[in-house]
């Protein structure tokens, strides 16, 4: 589906309104990440959003040239203090060298923002009824990654056992992954 938007901010504008408040990283390197911020859904359902625009500006390594991502993670309550670690995020492959792609992880160089133990993001397919790909008016086509913020030992779970294992496990423990406040949860490998 082509799109008339020039980028993704465009879009997310035009699908949820204007956001509620926006942080811009800007880096020496001549990158600039915007992270957007919506609250999405009623009661019980109400999320608050972040959303990267300006991670497509930087071409995914080993993929088409006009194959891009953006990042998002939703989370209830809003943690306004972990923007600057998905904007990090987005750099990752430009400073790396290395693709991001769902089913991967991603461990940030120290705590997502301090005062926590929440150390990386798994990054996951979106859920169903989120965006999931948009083309942009200029053709490049993105596609959009969720991010579910981890403590370190959970990280070493999916590599050890594989994402899905972790979501199990998780799942099985009662863990709200949505909440940025969470404590850590033992969790029971896969039988």
């Amino acid at each position: 589906m082509m799109n008339h938007c020039s980028s993704p901010a465009e879009l997310f504008i035009q699908r949820w309104g204007e956001p509620l408040r926006e942080a811009l990283f800007r880096t020496g390197d001549g990158f600039e990440i915007r992270v957007l911020k919506w609250v999405e859904g009623d009661g019980d359902d109400e999320l608050t959003f972040y959303r990267t625009s300006g991670v497509c500006d930087i071409p995914v390594p080993g993929a088409d040239i006009s194959h891009r991502q953006e990042f998002f993670l939703g989370c209830d309550p809003e943690c306004d203090e972990i923007a600057e670690s998905v904007a990090q995020l987005g750099l990752y492959s430009a400073r790396s060298g290395k693709a991001l792609s769902a089913q991967n992880i991603y461990r940030a160089d120290g705590p997502l923002w301090p005062g926590t133990e929440l150390s990386g993001f798994v990054i996951t397919h979106p859920f169903d009824g989120e965006l999931k790909s948009a083309t942009l008016a200029d053709g490049r086509h993105v596609e959009f990654l969720m991010l579910v913020p981890a403590f370190s030992a959970e990280l070493d779970f999916a590599s050890r056992h594989g994402i899905g294992a972790l979501v199990t496990a998780q799942d099985n423990a009662g863990v709200e992954f949505w909440d940025p406040y969470r404590k850590p949860t033992s969790l029971l490998p896969p039988q």
